[in-house]
């Protein structure tokens, strides 16, 4: 484990900073992991500090891969990595890196690079490419015919450069190939999917011969993330003409992640995808709304929309009730997305039925509003009036609407039958019968002469106040 701090020269500014230089001259040549490794321990370093095991806690890598990771950028000069029983990660500035001193023996490789400038067709190297050969067979543990080897299959394939030539063996090290007989192996598992290449392409639409890099990705998908070879050709009939390589490599990382890893799985991934984007479509026409691509709807909306158990039916008949609320974007309609999963309903059935229930309440309150000689025109107070009524308190429609005749020519009707019933809670009167003798004793006068007083201790009033908080006034109807 190393503790992470700045160089001298590398100044905190309260973010994090990142140099072009490292993003036009480090980040093209270096690994993934590794550029991920060297950000989030930058940030550690200058949001506080932190150590090794932070970083492989939170990029889920081992402590050993991220000691790699700085040994790659110590190569650099980028970072410099101290000894001690705590060792430490200093990172430096990229615009002036530390040169790594070189620690072996020249005269120990010196067959290696009179046999790397032969494979090189006798070309001289320069200094600084042979440290970096060396540096990382000496941090890999690579044999030098491993590395021989390697140069060979790439020169073949390309006109390579060193930076591709370590990039490929790198690579190959960390899946474990750094013995000859571990990249004969390699090579042969590469060489031995040329025909299964050439179909591939075939299938893709593409005319161009399979490169190295395309054989190391098909090799990877069908070694290393386990698809079956005609899994990856029923991805390619679905990528046919649609971008070649590169479309077909972001499928796969989609199959992967969807784990999809036969033909069937494949084709019948491809269906509910094609029936989202369908559905996306369909809910965007109905908004009235249009993009010119439907992936972000779909991701951000439409898949956690299914997800919950929505039918697709569901989704579209609300789509249209969003539009005539003029709701008109997929954000506004999830807001009634998540209160009708709150309820429970999520089929189109269970819609009907809610609006049934809806239309029936409003119902309910016309008859009410009536009864009280008012207009009746419905407001969500209204509703949030009658459902306290009858769900919270307990009152039947009859008995509101015996209280909704004695306020009859009250200003805000609803307002007052609210103040009458608060009475009759207070005072156990539940039915219309009783309701309509209260009224008779021209009641309401002595509504405060009835109640009975008492004094309440702090834990009693302190428990009362705890039961509220218990409640979420945001958990209502839509």
């Amino acid at each position: 484990m190393s503790n992470l701090r700045l160089g001298g020269e590398y100044l905190r500014d309260g973010f994090t900073e990142i140099d072009n230089v490292f993003l036009s001259r480090y980040l093209p040549e270096a690994d993934a992991v590794d550029c991920k490794v060297y950000l989030y321990g930058l940030y550690l370093a200058i949001h506080g500090g932190g150590s090794s095991k932070d970083i492989s806690l939170a990029l889920k890598l081992t402590e050993e891969r991220v000691a790699d990771a700085f040994a790659y950028w110590e190569d650099a000069g980028l970072v410099t990595v101290t000894g001690g029983a705590v060792p430490s990660v200093v990172f430096n500035s990229v615009k002036a890196p530390v040169t790594p001193a070189i620690k072996y023996n020249a005269g120990d490789y010196s067959e290696f690079v009179d046999e790397l400038r032969r494979v090189f067709g006798g070309k001289e190297l320069p200094v600084q490419d042979i440290v970096k050969y060396v540096e990382l067979m000496r941090r890999y543990k690579i044999e030098p015919n491993a590395m021989l080897l390697t140069a060979t299959y790439c020169l073949s394939r390309k006109s390579a450069s060193t930076a591709y030539v370590l990039t490929v063996a790198a690579n190959w090290a960390k899946e474990g190939a750094v013995t000859e007989s571990d990249v004969n192996a390699k090579i042969c598992d590469l060489e031995k999917g040329s025909a299964e290449m050439r179909e591939l392409f075939r299938t893709l639409g593409l005319k161009s011969e399979p490169s190295f890099e395309d054989r190391n990705a098909y090799l990877y998908w069908t070694k290393e993330c386990r698809f079956l070879p005609e899994a990856v050709l029923q991805a390619a009939k679905i990528c046919k003409n649609k971008g070649g390589m590169k479309r077909l490599t972001k499928f796969m990382e989609e199959l992967k992640a969807a784990g999809a890893v036969t033909a069937a799985e494949v084709a019948a991934y491809q269906k509910q995808k094609d029936a989202r984007y369908e559905l996306a479509e369909k809910i965007s026409v109905n908004l009235g709304a249009r993009y010119a691509s439907l992936d972000a709807v779909v991701e951000t909306y439409v898949s956690p929309w299914l997800s919950l158990g929505f039918e697709p039916d569901a989704l579209e008949e609300l789509s249209r009730f969003c539009f005539r609320r003029n709701l008109r974007t997929p954000e506004n309609m999830n807001v009634y997305v998540e209160k009708l999963y709150k309820l429970g309903v999520v089929t189109r059935d269970g819609m009907a039925a809610y609006i049934g229930k809806q239309a029936n309440l409003d119902k309910l309150i016309c008859e009410i509003k009536e009864s009280a000689n008012s207009e009746p025109i419905i407001s969500s107070r209204d509703r949030d009036f009658y459902r306290t009524f009858t769900e919270s308190w307990g009152f039947t429609h009859e008995t509101i609407k015996a209280v909704a005749l004695h306020s009859a020519g009250q200003p805000f009707p609803m307002s007052y039958i609210n103040k009458i019933l608060l009475i009759f809670k207070d005072n156990g009167i539940y039915d219309a019968e009783k309701a309509a003798a209260f009224f008779a004793e021209g009641a309401p006068k002595k509504k405060r002469e009835n109640l009975i007083s008492r004094e309440y201790t702090e834990s009693e009033i302190a428990g009362a106040f705890r039961s509220l908080d218990e409640i979420d006034p945001d958990e209502e109807e839509v």
